[in-house]
Formats: C-alpha cells, sequence, structure tokens
C-alpha cells in the first residue's frame, strides 16, 4: 500500500506528539533549536490574568507534554510564581517555549514597542521599556525542582498523568544581559484595559485586539480588618463571634466598603488616610490605613483609577477628576506600597495581616486569585464577586450585579505580526475569549456577548458589553 504524502506528514506528526508523551525538558528543547524546529515566544503585560493565559496556552498543548520554568524561589501553580515565568510542550509535536513577564503589569505589553520620543511610561519609565525574562529555556540554570497539581483535571493532563514538573530558581534578565538565542525583545501580550485608558494610541506600533473576555476585580482586605468591619457593621457581635459563626468566611456575611469608602482611601488626598474611625468607628482609631496598589504600568491599577476615581474618565479637566495616591502622597498614618505584580500585592497584605498591630490594609487584585488565610474579599456597594459562586467567582459579573469589570486585550506589535508569535497570542486569545468547552473559562472571567461563543448566555456568557470602552458602563447587550 502506497502512502501519500500527506498522509506521512500527518503520520510524523502523530509520531513527533508520542516522543513528548512525557514533559518537555530543557534537553528537549535544545534539540529542537538545533534542529530549527524549535517556536519560541515571549509575551509581556498583564499579570491579573496570569493563571488564565497560562492555562489557554497549555490547553493546546499536546496531552502531558506541559513543563515550567520560573525565577520564583519555589514551585506552584501559575499566578503563584512571581513575575517572571516560562512555559514549554509540544504543540502538534512541535516543541514551543512561551515566555511569559508580567512584572509591572499591562502597560508592558505596549511599552517596549514605543519611541523614546513619547516621553514616559505611566510610573515615570522611559521608552521603550526594557524588561527581563527566563533564560532561553534549554540554557537556563535552575536549582530547584517540584511539581504542580492542578485541580480542575485539565485536557492537558490525561491518561492518568496528575502533575506538571516545575523547574525553580530560574536564572533571568534583559535579553542584552542574557545574551541567549531567545527572542531579544517582547512580542506582545495582554492587557487588562486598552492603551487610551493611560492616555495613549498605539495603533502606530501594533494591533490591539480586543479578547471578547470580561474580567471582574475586587478589593480584598486583610483577614483582620475583614472581622473588624463586620462587628463594625454589626454583622456579628465580637471578632470572636465572626470567627465561631462565619469561618469559612462566607459572601453572604461579608462586610461592605462601597466607592465612596474606597475612594476616599486611594486618592490623593483623600479624606480616610488618618485612621480607620470614618468606616470602624472608635475601634479605627489609631489603626494606620495601609494600602497595597500596583504601579502605574499595571492593568489592575488602571482599572482601580477608573472604576473608583473615575480617572481618566471623567469629561472634562480637572473637574471631577481625582488622582490616585502613591508612595510619595504617604503619610505617617498612611502607608502607601507599589507593587510590580499581583503576587506582590498578596505577599504585601499577608505581611501586614501578620503584624502585631498595624494589621488592617487593603488593596485590588483580579479575581482569578483565590482569598487566602491572609485576605479575603468585601462587598462593593453591597454585592460580592462571589456571592453564589465561590468557585469560578462569576456569577454576580455575569448577571450584571458587580460593577466591578473591565475588558481585555491583546497587543501585537508590527515586529511580530505575520510570525508564529501572533498566531499563537491569537490561538491563546480564542482559547480564553470563545473556548472549546465552556467550562474552561478561567475564574473571575467571563465571556463577552460580541465574541458570538455558543456557551451559555447568563452563565458563561455576560448579558452585557462595554464595546471595549472600560470607561464606560456595561451595555445590555441581549
Amino acid at each position: 500500500m502506497k502512502l501519500t504524502k500527506l498522509a506521512l506528514a500527518v503520520a510524523a506528526t502523530l509520531v513527533a506528539g508520542q516522543a513528548f508523551a512525557a514533559p518537555v525538558t530543557q534537553a528537549n528543547v535544545v534539540s529542537a533549536r538545533t534542529a530549527g524546529t524549535l517556536q519560541e515566544v515571549w509575551l509581556s503585560g498583564a499579570s491579573a490574568p496570569t493563571f488564565n493565559v497560562f492555562d489557554s496556552f497549555a490547553r493546546g498543548c499536546d496531552a502531558n507534554s506541559v513543563s515550567i520554568f520560573t525565577s520564583n524561589t519555589a514551585a506552584g501553580k501559575p499566578g503563584g510564581l512571581g513575575d517572571f515565568n516560562a512555559y514549554a510542550c509540544t504543540r502538534a509535536g512541535a516543541v514551543t517555549v512561551l515566555y511569559h513577564t508580567v512584572s509591572g503589569g499591562s502597560f508592558n505589553a505596549y511599552a517596549p514597542h514605543m519611541p523614546a520620543s513619547l516621553g514616559t511610561a505611566p510610573d515615570g519609565s522611559a521608552f521603550p521599556a526594557v524588561l527581563q525574562r527566563v533564560k532561553n529555556v534549554g540554557t537556563a540554570t535552575c536549582s530547584g525542582s517540584g511539581v504542580y497539581t492542578p485541580t480542575n483535571n485539565p485536557s492537558y493532563l490525561t491518561g492518568g498523568a496528575t502533575t506538571i514538573p516545575v523547574s525553580f530558581n530560574c536564572n533571568r534578565g534583559t535579553a542584552a544581559a542574557l545574551a541567549d538565542s531567545a527572542p531579544a525583545l517582547p512580542q506582545g501580550g495582554f492587557s487588562d484595559v486598552e492603551a487610551k485608558l493611560w492616555g495613549y494610541d498605539v495603533s502606530a506600533y501594533g494591533t490591539e485586539s480586543a479578547t471578547n473576555v470580561q474580567q471582574a476585580f475586587g478589593i480584598v482586605v486583610t483577614t483582620k480588618l475583614y472581622r473588624a468591619l463586620q462587628v463594625a457593621q454589626g454583622i456579628y457581635a465580637s471578632t470572636a463571634a465572626a470567627d465561631s459563626a462565619d469561618a469559612s468566611f462566607s459572601p453572604t456575611n461579608a462586610p461592605n466598603i462601597t466607592s465612596a469608602q474606597y475612594a476616599a482611601i486611594v486618592q490623593n488626598g483623600g479624606g480616610y488616610q488618618t485612621d480607620w474611625a470614618p468606616i470602624l468607628g472608635a475601634a479605627g482609631t489609631g489603626k494606620n490605613v495601609n494600602l497595597v496598589r500596583r504601579t502605574g504600568t499595571s492593568g489592575t491599577q488602571a482599572s482601580s483609577n477608573a472604576f473608583f476615581l473615575n480617572n481618566p474618565c471623567a469629561s472634562g479637566a480637572p473637574a471631577g477628576q481625582t488622582s490616585p495616591a502613591t508612595v510619595a502622597q504617604a503619610s505617617d498614618t498612611f502607608t502607601v506600597t507599589e507593587q510590580s505584580g499581583t503576587s506582590g500585592v498578596r505577599t504585601a497584605l499577608t505581611t501586614i495581616n501578620s503584624h502585631a498591630t498595624q494589621n488592617f490594609g487593603l488593596g485590588v487584585v483580579s479575581l482569578e486569585n483565590l482569598p487566602a488565610a491572609a485576605y479575603k474579599y468585601v462587598k462593593i456597594d453591597g454585592v460580592h464577586p462571589e456571592a453564589g459562586d465561590t468557585t469560578t467567582a462569576r456569577a454576580t459579573m455575569v448577571n450584571g450585579s458587580y460593577k466591578f469589570v473591565m475588558e481585555m486585550n491583546t497587543f501585537v506589535p508590527a515586529s511580530a505580526q505575520g510570525t508564529y508569535a501572533e498566531t499563537l497570542i491569537g490561538e491563546i486569545a480564542t482559547g480564553l475569549g470563545n473556548p472549546a468547552t465552556c467550562t474552561d473559562v478561567g475564574r473571575g472571567m467571563a465571556l463577552s456577548p460580541m465574541g458570538g461563543s455558543a456557551c451559555e448566555v447568563g452563565t458563561f456568557v455576560a448579558k452585557g458589553t462595554k464595546f471595549g470602552n472600560n470607561c464606560a458602563p456595561m451595555q445590555l447587550y441581549y
């Protein structure tokens, strides 16, 4: 029997995929690089959807071929591994490495491709941004190894496999310092919001596109502040009573912070920065206000500015516009720290919560992040982002009752258009916004009705959209 060239090609691809039924190693990457078949892409930008970007990438990988490399000091789940990671696998038999840098946040999806003549980025840094990444997989020096164990039985683990290998303490640096063969410049990335929320038009430097994904953000407060708020709001008579009756921190019993209250804490010169008395009464007297915010290049910070401060969305200037507080506006009683990634916010809040006396703190993170022992989500204007849905944190954003929601974008610079990087970004975005399996929609995310997904409206697909303008309120679409 004669085989056609097409049949032979298909057979070769299948054999290649089977050859990497085990997770891709650095040696496999070296072999593919030598053979000229290696695909390498470097993405930068938003830290809020770190896990969901990884998950969408991995769902396009051949089963059981995924490996993770990180500069973090321990193994774990993407999204909790810090700002510099790489993911390797085979996709249709081809060895692929995705470098993922989320330090600095969403604006760094654009910044490396913008000219120095524009001046400075939102955090005061110069253009173009010089970013770091993990050293090219194949020559990276990683001093530790462990595993990540997914809990949702994803398609990239089948046939009895339960874990993904994680190499940690891998060396990282700028491309120039690393002097390796991996991409010298990020080739695009993801942003929580459009570049116009920082005041930039990036159309001359590449293509910005909607992902058709809506992402919820929330206020997290230290556990000790959470309990104090419950007592102050009459939910429980005492902290001890709350600990006894609400050990699971049910969203139903969560305390509330209004948009106006949060704005009074986080705006420059806000009125709630001496202590917590305006919110807690006498119990808050003498308690320092600890605000953990993101850097100016962060999409999470831009989302917070737009939602709570109407900045830069307010019409007219300067009337109606308020500026966010920065480290420079801190005082003896008002502590402001800035973090380059979401993981830094979580770490800072954990540290604050463990302080003997000054243990009240708060900040904003995406709902991709699970609550932890040291911090919990609160209601905003009476609505909790996890109400009725503590697993996927989607019910209230889909039905429109929870308002702190933004629509995510991708950016592909002109230099990467027509390359595999553009293809891979498109595949990841499609996996996020129009997934093959509806249950693949990540925690804290919903599908925009503009994306045409066949998933169920009101369960996975939101009933409203901002039509790509995150300064606009959600508008009913159906």
